[in-house]
Parts: C-alpha cells; structure tokens; sequence
C-alpha cells in the first residue's frame, strides 16, 4: 500500500527548495536585496497555492478513506450475517431431513414432498433475503442469490424424492426403487457440495475485505 504522506511530503521539499533557489537566486544575479524580495515573495506565494491545494487534496483522500471503511464495514457485517443464515439453513436441514422434523402429524404440503410452510422454507428464505443484501452491498449482480436459489433448488428437489422414498415400499427391491435411491443420494451429494462451495467462497470474500 503507497503511503498517503508521500505527496505532502515532496510538496514540502519542493516548496523549500524553491524558496531557497529563489532567494539565492535574486541575490547572486541581482546584488540587490529588493529584487531578491521579489522573488522571495513570488516563491512565497507559489508556496501558498500549493500548500492550498495540498490541503484540500488531503482533506478529499481523508473523506475518501473513510467512506471506504465505512462500506468495508458494512460488506464485513453482511458477509458475516450471510454465513449466520447458511449455517442456519444447515442446521435446520439436517433436522428435517434426518431428525425431528420428518415426523408422522406433517402438512398435507410436507407429506406431498412440498416444503412449503416449513422451517426449511423459512430458513432458505431467509438466506436469499440475505443474500440480496450482500449482492446490494458489493454490486456484482445476483452472484450470491443465484448460490442461496441453486440451494433451495436442490432442497424442494430433495424433498420430492423423500416423499417418493416414503410412497415406496423401502423393502420392496425393484429398479424404481433403485432408480429413487439413487437420484436421492445423488441429491445429498449435490447439496453438500454446494454448501461447501458457498462457505468457501464466503471465507475468501471476507478474507478480501479483512
């Protein structure tokens, strides 16, 4: 990173040397102390303009620095808000596929293999809110929506081959039946690996703005 005093810096040097050159200039040439005061007074009021300039410069990169914090800031609490309602999303995935969620006494909507009502719904939906945000923050499209949407995506695929799995006679060896167990192991596969992929790539965001 360039350090921001380097400017301020030269300008003083410039500023000096300047002063001096001019200064021994006007009284080296001219042997006559008013005309060395006149470019004294000249170099003088080139200093002025510059240090002019120089402090507005530095009060716009000041200003601009801390905008730039401030959204940092901002990108960091969403990036941070978005992985509290992925894991929360995770969480509640594996309680409704493999725990207490998938119980007998579900919604007509549950038992048809919909997700509709579901805290599975409620937490991706949350996640996509969220998302929204993030993508609001860093304006690079609808890159994290598109990631929380292939999730949910493969979530109501998921349940629709559990209701199948439960349509089914587990016991019964047929190639349907193959055929489901298959498709859903592949579902399970799907969904890890998206998981992961969108908590890595949330690990390397947040390592750019740290």
């Amino acid at each position: 990173m360039k350090n921001p005093y380097a400017p301020a810096f030269w300008c003083v040097f410039f500023a000096l040397v300047l002063l001096s050159a001019t200064y021994f200039y006007g009284i080296m040439l001219a042997h006559q102390i008013d005309k060395a005061m006149v470019f004294l007074d000249s170099a003088s009021a080139l200093i002025a303009v510059l240090s002019i300039g120089m402090v507005a410069w530095a009060s716009y990169q000041s200003q601009r620095t801390k905008r730039k914090l401030l959204e940092q800031g901002k990108t960091r609490v969403a990036i941070w808000d978005t992985k509290v309602a992925l894991r929360r999303v995770e969480t509640v995935f594996d309680r409704y596929f493999w725990g207490s969620y998938w119980q007998p006494g579900r919604t007509f909507q549950e038992v048809m293999g919909e997700l509709t009502g579901t805290p599975l719904e409620k937490s991706l939906e949350a996640l996509k809110h969220q998302c929204m945000v993030l993508d609001s923050q860093v304006a690079e499209g609808r890159h994290w929506l598109d990631n929380a949407r292939e999730l949910s995506d493969v979530a109501t695929a998921m349940a629709r081959e559990r209701y199948q799995l439960d349509f089914c006679d587990p016991r019964a060896d047929t190639p349907s039946n193959a055929v489901i167990h298959r498709e859903f192991e592949v579902l399970v596969y799907t969904w890890t690996a998206r998981l992961k992929s969108f908590d890595h790539q949330l690990d390397e965001f947040e390592t750019e703005y740290s």
